[in-house]
């Protein structure tokens, strides 16, 4: 059988300590828990639910049409509306914790290879070429003040590691689709849950101070790489 995209390694070893730690322990922590009621997990999903909606039937030009008895007649309708259920499911506390950070692995794989594909679209509609004025190309003196102004890498996005759950910061490196993933440590802890979620799944800015300490973390990052290479 095929091991799955997602088992790398790396994330197969994480997931052998997720049951050294965790075995056959209930979803309370009991390690060979008596009480079956510890294990019922409840499961959230998405469900379809039909909602019946009469209306009087009417003719072509609107007059109301009779039953048998002379009475309005009705029909009926049906709209669909999608809800939320919760269904008992038995589980361990290593099933739970293993499922969850595959489902975070495997976004993470999503978003890699968009990305990669996104590159490769862009190299192939590029004709290779330098991105030079309009008005021919640099002089010798316009050289050496253009490349050194330009950035030595780009921070294409936040992420939070399936391994450690600490933040990562992904940089692309310039000129090259050579990218780092730098940890960030405690640099987000000052700030709040909901700004840290919309910084990760949507890019938007955090505090200034923040930022700039994240830059700063990046740039010796790419500092450090660029020197070993």
């Amino acid at each position: 059988m095929a091991k799955p995209k997602w088992a790398t390694p790396i994330r197969q070893a994480h997931l052998l300590r997720l049951w050294s730690e965790y075995g056959n322990r209930c979803l309370l922590g009991h390690r060979a828990c008596p009480d079956p009621s510890h294990y019922v997990h409840l499961e959230a999903k998405r469900s379809i639910v039909p909602i019946a909606k009469p209306f009087r039937c009417q003719d072509s030009h609107g007059s109301p049409i009779l039953d048998s008895e002379g009475k309005q007649a009705y029909g009926t309708a049906y709209a669909f509306l999608t809800d939320t259920v919760y269904e008992p499911v038995i589980i361990r506390l290593y099933d739970l914790k293993s499922e969850q950070i595959i489902e975070v692995w495997k976004a993470e794989d999503r978003a890699e290879r968009k990305a990669l594909a996104k590159a490769e679209r862009k190299a192939l509609h590029s004709l290779g070429e330098r991105r030079y004025p309009l008005r021919g190309q640099f002089s010798a003196i316009g050289k050496d003040i253009f490349y050194p102004s330009q950035p030595s890498h780009y921070v294409e996005g936040l992420g939070i590691s399936g391994l450690t759950f600490e933040p990562f910061a992904k940089v692309r490196i310039a000129s090259s689709y050579m990218r780092l993933f730098v940890e960030l440590g405690d640099t987000l802890k000052g700030v709040s849950k909901s700004k840290r979620r919309k910084a990760v799944r949507y890019g938007k800015a955090l505090p200034v101070q923040v930022q700039r300490r994240i830059e700063e973390l990046c740039r010796l990052a790419v500092r450090q790489y660029l020197d070993n290479r």
